[in-house]
């Protein structure tokens, strides 16, 4: 895989990197969880397979042998021949030219291709964490960087399938807790019942969100394990909804927790749009799946 268009930023990533936060390393992996293992389903890669996760379209790369791509992400579409909506695989000849085109809506886009990108794992992932220059590519891919990848199990019978994106409709739903019980109960309430302004601020550590004040009571609490998805109030009162490369520990309470199915929704979100939190249980969500 040659990459000829490399975007504004473009990393590898795989599911993450797990097992390592007791020495302060972030889990990485996609933004956008979803829409990253729908590009692996779509290109018939593994589960475990490497892919690229791009800001800033276009992005351009050709394969030597046949190969199967995908595109997925809010509002992209794959150019080769034609132009083909994302969230669909298609065929890529040898030697040509494929396109991943988005518009002012696309936040994160991801690419995978049949076979997976064969990078070797580094404490066990090939993520790629750039505050620590972390991954088998420690950087953002460039033009002309040659990327190897695994042996494909597409064939042509694989080009042509689709699956339905998220509606990215700036709802996400999210369980109370774990510090619910830290704030008044109109606090938590005007949490679920707010549309929050997404903030130039925000990330891959975090989406960094503006309403209203929203203050715990007060007394300390001891830093503590902190997940993807996590809502923090620090002192100021403005949420941060926290993404792939989230701190290992946090010290400011957690007000809710945004169910991994919908972290995409609050990830892609641009700026200056709104997002809204839907209020649900574990056992909720449970039975949605």
């Amino acid at each position: 895989m040659r990459i000829t268009s490399a975007g504004l930023r473009a990393l590898i990533q795989d599911r993450g990197r797990t097992g390592h936060a007791r020495e302060g390393i972030p889990p990485s992996g996609p933004a956008d969880p979803v829409a990253f293992a729908a590009a692996l389903e779509l290109a018939r890669c593994a589960r475990d397979d490497a892919a690229i996760e791009i800001v800033g379209l276009p992005f351009a790369f050709r394969c030597d042998d046949r190969r199967v791509v995908a595109a997925t992400g809010r509002d992209v579409r794959v150019r080769t021949r034609g132009r083909v909506p994302g969230w669909t695989s298609v065929l890529a000849r040898p030697g040509e030219e494929v396109v991943v085109e988005g518009s002012p809506l696309t936040r994160f886009a991801y690419v995978a291709v049949s076979g997976g990108i064969a990078l070797p794992r580094v404490l066990g992932s090939r993520a790629t964490y750039l505050p620590a220059a972390l991954g088998p590519m420690p950087r953002p891919l460039a033009p002309g960087d040659e990327l190897p990848l695994g042996a494909s199990i597409a064939g042509i019978e694989s080009a042509g399938r689709r699956i339905a994106p998220p509606a990215y409709a700036g709802v996400a739903r999210a369980v109370a807790g774990p510090h619910d019980a830290r704030f008044p109960d109109a606090t938590v309430q005007a949490f679920f019942a707010t549309a929050f302004l997404v903030l130039p601020e925000s990330d891959r550590m975090g989406v960094r969100l503006a309403g209203p004040t929203l203050a715990p009571a007060a007394g300390e609490l001891l830093s503590c394990g902190v997940v993807a998805g996590a809502v923090q109030i620090p002192g100021g009162g403005s949420p941060i909804v926290l993404l792939a490369d989230h701190q290992t520990t946090g010290g400011y309470p957690l007000i809710a927790t945004v169910i991994q199915a919908d972290l995409g929704i609050v990830a892609q979100a641009g700026l200056g749009e709104y997002v809204r939190f839907e209020r649900v249980t574990p056992d909720d969500v449970g039975r949605s799946h």
